[in-house]
């Protein structure tokens, strides 16, 4: 438990009168005797609270956003969550030997309130035993619930021991000193100068596309350069004092994916936080100087492509609107560990003549402005996105059905003519297609369900809402039918098809008419005209800051259109965060 200077001095005070014979009186030592007896009975509140198993007590969230900064405890399970000052103290004395009357008088000392054993016991079995931080009354260790966070890495199977991983950290360690940083950066630059300004990528384009066996080898590339990127995290933590967790594979979102458990580094700095954020795309700085330099030793153009593929996952993992690299770059900047925990209270914060939700009031007016706009650019931008998905699902599926079917025919002419090496990437171009599909379909059915579970809570007791809600469905179902239903609307992309923004919104405006019309009118028109369409501390019980919240994990990673996700860290992925609100209420976002 961290403690303040002098809470520390006061306790080593005690602590060498306790020692010394002559500062006690007979009546003192009776005293202390009695009371020592009393905390070992039994007590009418039952026996003495102590901590679950694998219970750790972190200390403070360094570099938070709240006013009032939190501290941390992590579970046996690898769960962090985070607790008012109140209740980190009471768990720091949740040792078996303090009874309910010791720890009141400890307490009520230190944050100067007058606490009953009877508060104390409220606190343990409201608050700390349901998250699993206090053992059960009878000894046992809770099996308490994991949270789920908004957009997590959830479809994920480990691969590398959380020992391998480790290990793995401490060997790709040294290439975060001070000196290889600078100069792997300043390499970048020359490389990046002398590759889009001299030489350029044309040759390595051309020759790529003209030869398809390279796409083999390319493949295998990439997938070792998303490998890279994982150990990246792993390392960065490591030099910050972490322990990097197991490391694995999934699906994230719509794409398989790799990740690493960096979930330790919430007890980290923020300055160490940052660098486990950034050690995956640096590792990818670092293969593109790798793959320079094997370009200099055997001028092969076709690697300059990879130069370019990772280019592109850099900034991919930097953009902040899903939990890749970037969300948690965010995060730690504004040190509030779970941001889309915030969406529902911001916007509603946002409502005018409302007051400011208390998962918002709670933050530094710097951090509320920042996670506020964050909100205000992320939400539309998946809403949008999600909207898009739905609407052109059927042409997805059927451009996917058609390129399938034609690697199907390749891959057995492939191997019907001896060529082993084109079969076996066909088959592999034939199974990346598919996942992403299915990546969808698994996406789209976690929305449908998370949605409809939601709203038949919270609507619970409101028939007025509920029936609201239910009328929306409804639109929503039929809107979909529209453009799901019809063969017609089941056509591939054609090739003078942009899929740009234009294009999207026309396909929207079109869709509640016939469904023939959601592809002719939309393209026929923008064919026609060859543009892009343009639219337009207080007493106990009754009201103590007792918030609590659980940290998502932390992973990440992406393999082009293969990502990953990490804290759990994908190349994508995250543990998440927890918050108890005001006594005697409980919440877990």
């Amino acid at each position: 438990m961290t403690i303040a200077p002098e809470d520390a001095t006061a306790e080593a005070a005690d602590g060498s009168a306790a020692k010394s014979p002559a500062a006690k009186s007979p009546t003192t030592q009776a005293s202390a005797a009695t009371a020592t007896t009393a905390s070992e009975r039994p007590s009418r509140l039952g026996p003495n609270p102590r901590l679950a198993e694998g219970v750790q007590l972190i200390g403070e969230y360094e570099g938070s956003g709240y006013k009032e900064a939190p501290s941390m405890v992590r579970r046996a399970d690898g769960q962090v969550i985070q607790l008012p000052d109140l209740l980190y103290r009471l768990a720091g004395k949740a040792d078996g030997e303090h009874g309910y009357r010791q720890m009141a008088d400890e307490l009520g000392t230190e944050i100067q309130r007058r606490l009953d054993p009877e508060d104390v016991h409220f606190l343990v079995e409201e608050k700390l035993r349901p998250l699993g931080v206090l053992a059960a009354a009878d000894g046992s260790s809770p099996s308490a619930e994991k949270v789920d966070p908004f957009l997590a890495f959830r479809f994920r199977v480990g691969v590398v021991s959380e020992k391998t991983s480790e290990l793995l950290g401490e060997l790709f360690k040294p290439l975060f000193f001070p000196p290889v940083l600078l100069a792997a950066l300043v390499g970048l630059v020359a490389a990046d100068y002398w590759l889009f300004f001299v030489h350029g990528v044309a040759q390595a384009l051309r020759q790529s596309l003209q030869h398809p066996g390279i796409f083999l080898p390319l493949f295998l590339a990439v997938v070792l350069a998303a490998a890279l990127h994982e150990i990246g995290h792993a390392a960065a933590c490591r030099y910050g004092g972490g322990h990097p967790g197991k490391m694995g594979c999934g699906l994230y979102l719509a794409w398989p994916a790799f990740y690493t458990d960096v979930t330790d580094a919430y007890r980290l700095s923020r300055r160490a936080r940052l660098r486990t954020d950034l050690g995956g795309v640096y590792l990818n700085v670092i293969i593109v100087l790798a793959t320079v330099g094997a370009y200099f030793a055997t001028h092969l153009e076709p690697l300059l492509l990879l130069v370019l593929i990772e280019h592109l996952e850099i900034v991919h993992q930097l953009l902040p609107v899903i939990r890749l690299d970037g969300y948690y770059i965010v995060a730690d900047l504004t040190g509030v560990p779970d941001l889309f925990a915030r969406i529902g209270p911001v916007l509603s914060s946002a409502i005018p003549g409302r007051k400011p939700d208390p998962r918002v009031a709670v933050l530094k007016p710097w951090v509320r402005r920042a996670i506020t706009a964050w909100v205000f650019v992320v939400v539309p931008l998946l809403v949008f996105e999600l909207v898009t998905v739905l609407i052109h699902l059927p042409r997805i599926m059927a451009t996917a059905a058609s390129s399938a079917d034609k690697l199907w025919h390749d891959t057995g002419k492939a191997f019907s003519g001896g060529n082993v090496v084109g079969g076996i990437s066909d088959v592999l171009q034939l199974i990346v297609l598919a996942i992403p599909i299915l990546g969808i379909v698994l996406m789209l059915w976690r929305v449908a369900k998370s949605g409809a579970t939601w709203t038949w809570t919270h609507t619970s007791g409101r028939p007025v809402l509920r029936g609201l809600s239910g009328a929306a469905g409804a639109v929503i179902v039929t809107l979909l039918a529209l453009s799901w239903i019809p063969r017609h609307n089941y056509r591939s992309i054609q090739p003078h098809e942009r899929g740009t923004v234009g294009e999207a919104v026309v396909a929207l405006r079109y869709l509640p008419q016939k469904p023939s019309q959601l592809d002719t009118k939309a393209t026929a028109k923008d064919t026609a005209k060859n543009t892009v369409p343009t639219t337009p501390l207080t007493t106990v019980p009754s009201a103590a800051s007792t918030t609590t919240t659980l940290f998502p994990t932390r992973s990440s990673t992406t393999l082009g259109s293969i990502t990953s996700t990490t804290r759990l860290t994908p190349t994508t992925l995250g543990q998440t965060p927890t918050t108890i609100g005001q006594l005697p209420a409980t919440t877990v976002p």
